[in-house]
């Protein structure tokens, strides 16, 4: 491994001596030529664009030749005697394995699980601890800490093909009716805390609708994670069957998500038995950090803040995974960077051995309480004399951008009318052609009428009478 990083941070070395040769070759600009300098400056930024590409490439290649020697290493301690009992448990449900078709399935799930156990046994020491906190408080089985596992591998990073993100691999339109925020500036399916909350109520939710129709079955209530409650339902309805091992599932993916979180607790349960040599375990999460709840009404930085709980920003976004880089203005060759987090109330880790000053922070978390403050103001309400283009200037936008937020067909605006300012990209509504307000709020499960102060629906017609104004492809944000 040693020599092949060598060789890798050598073409890295050669690449950007290379490419810093381009820069100095660039002749010096001429500053009565601003048309020669603005040339200059697109010729450095696709330059050091290329180097920062070539650069994540090669780090790219590294981090993937070791995920491989992880890989082979742990299927070098694989011992090969592997002896399986006649019947397993999971969620309090038996699994007979002496069922000759049962027990090729648990084979098949074990040995593709196996694996990766190198990646989900460390990271258990780390999110079990925390996951089993919050299915107690549920009154859930533990064993659905399995199915975390089985998502993600217990990474906050992991994201499918579809967009399925985070340690429980919720979809945007799903995670939105369980309260995740997703915006540009926080991902709380990546949030151990309000993810694992959110899948617990789904679970819940699930179970309570199936027993209605006499499925009681928890695994059912799972498999509906994985599916979605409609496809369970209709395997009922076609089929008969009311509980996990009378029914054939709809999508052989969903029914393999059972038998791959029951092979993968086995694996974890039985590591000594399995394995040459265990696996470390990183460290509980909850032994060296400590949780701390934050309510933002507005768009805020959190520097200030970071240092008063006695610790600094880097450090507070590196152990929580879910809060995002927010790029702004590119000065020169690149974004500049800030952690701003959007409105909202939040679980936040900061390291356990940090000291706050209790009167510092008191004074910023009351700030904080400020609707309309922060690094963005949220909304404008316009006053007498004021246009689109006074109000773009005076918030560093642009007046087509006030018109798309707040779905403005026409310049015109009247005292008094509220203009959002920020908007969350990924809760918006496309009208299409024979859309109605009535049909489109049923679709969404809002009322009509939050719709209408959200969006500024209200418009006068000729006659002077307020009424709802909508037309396809207008975004209607909820």
């Amino acid at each position: 491994m040693k020599k092949i990083l060598i060789i890798i941070f050598s073409i890295l070395s050669v690449s950007c001596a290379s490419q810093l040769k381009k820069v100095n070759n660039i002749d010096k600009p001429d500053i009565a030529d601003s048309l020669k300098t603005q040339r200059l400056i697109e010729q450095y930024k696709i330059i050091f664009n290329n180097q920062q590409k070539e650069i994540d490439s090669l780090y790219q290649i590294v981090a993937e030749l070791q995920d491989s020697i992880n890989f082979l290493n742990s299927t070098i301690r694989i011992k090969n005697n592997a002896k399986f009992p006649d019947s397993l448990f999971f969620a309090g449900y038996k699994f007979d394995l002496t069922n000759e078709r049962l027990r090729q399935k648990f084979i098949k799930c074990y040995k593709a699980e196996l694996k990766y156990a190198y990646r989900y046994i460390p990271r258990s020491g780390k999110y079990f601890p925390v996951i089993e906190e919050i299915l107690q408080q549920y009154n859930l089985p533990a064993d659905m800490k399995y199915l975390a596992t089985a998502e993600s591998y217990l990474s906050p990073f992991a994201k499918s093909s579809v967009g399925a993100t985070g340690f429980w691999q919720f979809m945007k339109s799903t995670a939105k009716y369980y309260d995740l925020q997703i915006n540009q500036f926080v991902d709380q399916r990546m949030d151990i805390f309000a993810s694992t909350k959110a899948a617990c109520e789904y679970i819940l939710w699930a179970h309570k609708s199936l027993k209605k129709i006499g499925a009681n079955d928890i695994l059912l209530a799972i498999c509906s994670f994985n599916s979605g409650l409609g496809n369970i339902k209709k395997a009922i309805n076609e089929q008969g069957g009311k509980d996990f091992f009378s029914l054939i599932q709809r999508k052989s993916e969903t029914d393999d998500y059972i038998w791959r979180a029951l092979a993968i607790k086995y694996i974890i349960e039985n590591e000594d038995k399995i394995f040459t040599k265990k696996f470390g375990r990183e460290q509980n999460l909850l032994s060296t950090c400590k949780t701390v709840v934050l309510t933002l009404k507005g768009y805020y930085k959190l520097d200030d803040w970071a240092q008063a709980q006695g610790t600094y920003i880097k450090q507070v976004w590196e152990l929580n995974p879910w809060i995002k880089i927010y790029k702004r203005n590119q000065y020169r060759y690149s974004p500049i960077n800030d952690v701003i987090i959007s409105p909202g109330t939040y679980t936040i880790l900061i390291p356990k051995d940090s000291s706050p000053d209790e009167t510092k922070l008191a004074r910023i978390e009351k700030r904080f309480l400020n609707k309309n403050d922060g690094y963005f103001a949220i909304e404008h309400i316009v006053r007498k004399g004021e246009n689109l283009s006074i109000i773009a200037k005076r918030y560093n936008t642009t007046v087509s951008n006030l018109m798309n937020i707040n779905g403005l067909r026409s310049t015109t605006i009247y005292p008094g009318q509220r203009l959002s300012l920020i908007t969350n990209y990924s809760n918006y509504y496309v009208v299409k052609k024979g859309d109605s307000l009535y049909k489109i709020s049923q679709k969404l499960g809002i009322s009509s009428q939050r719709l209408i102060d959200k969006n500024n629906l209200l418009v006068k017609n000729r006659a002077g009478k307020k009424i709802v104004y909508i037309y396809p492809g207008q975004k209607i944000y909820f």
